[in-house]
């Protein structure tokens, strides 16, 4: 189960966040989950977005350029070690995780991590096997 993120490549210089923040309000599009990575010059913004394609045809049009990837969305006990869980079966099964951040979730409720792995059906199948729920992209529309 798999839900899509929008990776938005930028440069890193004071003021390309605000348009992206502001070209995803005025298309309506609502943030899920946001991780920003850098480099010196430029700098990959990676969201889970109410709109994907809407939102990315946003960014096109301000001449931002931007991928849409697969990822998962693990919902994950919300205390200690609840991330060293997973992190575990992973390490145990051989899968690489590539990153990984986290989701806004009904607070005293399961936490979300979005994770983008190298082999998407083993991560499944292990997260499956240790009774590890993966959330679907209407699960993550659904939060209010």
């Amino acid at each position: 189960m798999t839900t899509q993120q929008l990776s938005i490549f930028m440069e890193n210089k004071p003021g390309q966040l605000v348009q992206v923040t502001e070209t995803l309000k005025e298309a309506n599009i609502d943030i899920r989950a946001m991780s920003l990575a850098d480099t010196k010059d430029f700098g990959i913004v990676r969201m889970i977005v109410s709109d994907t394609e809407k939102a990315q045809a946003a960014m096109r049009e301000k001449g931002f350029m931007s991928t849409i990837t697969k990822v998962m969305c693990i919902a994950m006990n919300d205390q200690p070690g609840g991330l060293s869980a997973i992190t575990r079966v992973m390490a145990e099964a051989g899968v690489n995780i590539d990153y990984l951040y986290a989701c806004i979730t009904v607070v005293g409720k399961d936490a979300y991590i979005v994770m983008h792995v190298d082999d998407e059906k083993k991560a499944a199948a292990e997260l499956e096997k240790a009774g590890i729920r993966m959330v679907s992209a209407a699960d993550i529309a659904k939060l209010s």
